[in-house]
């Protein structure tokens, strides 16, 4: 004799609750990621500012030094009359750029720039 199948849940919620924690695995990541693009960005904002300080103060070779040591890969300055505009670019925290090899695409750089004049 064939037993009627029985419509019943067995199983369900073990298939929500590995749902649920692949939705927080990814939330979770996201976060991460965003969290990270901000910090590094904060990293390469303080780069440029203390370039620029040090430009305006004592010229672009010391800021380029200064710029170098926060991390910086390019590094552009120009001096306009009291004032330094530094632009420094660096690269991306390391979660970006795994996240971007896993993707398929160029790791992101960040790029800041800031301005420091003199005062009279």
């Amino acid at each position: 004799m064939i037993r009627a199948l029985r419509a019943t849940d067995d199983g369900i919620a073990t298939v929500l609750g590995l749902a649920l924690a692949a939705s927080l695995m990814a939330a979770g990541l996201v976060l991460a990621a965003v969290v990270s693009l901000a910090v590094g960005h904060q990293r390469a904002s303080v780069a440029a500012d203390l370039a620029a300080l040090a430009g305006a103060a004592r010229g672009c070779d010391i800021a380029e030094r200064v710029a170098r040591a926060h991390g910086a890969v390019s590094f552009t300055c120009r001096v306009e009359g009291p004032d330094a505009v530094v632009t420094v670019v660096l690269p991306a925290p390391a979660m970006l750029d795994r996240l971007a090899a896993w993707s398929g695409r160029e790791a992101p750089v960040l790029a800041v720039s800031a301005r420091a004049g003199r005062q009279s």
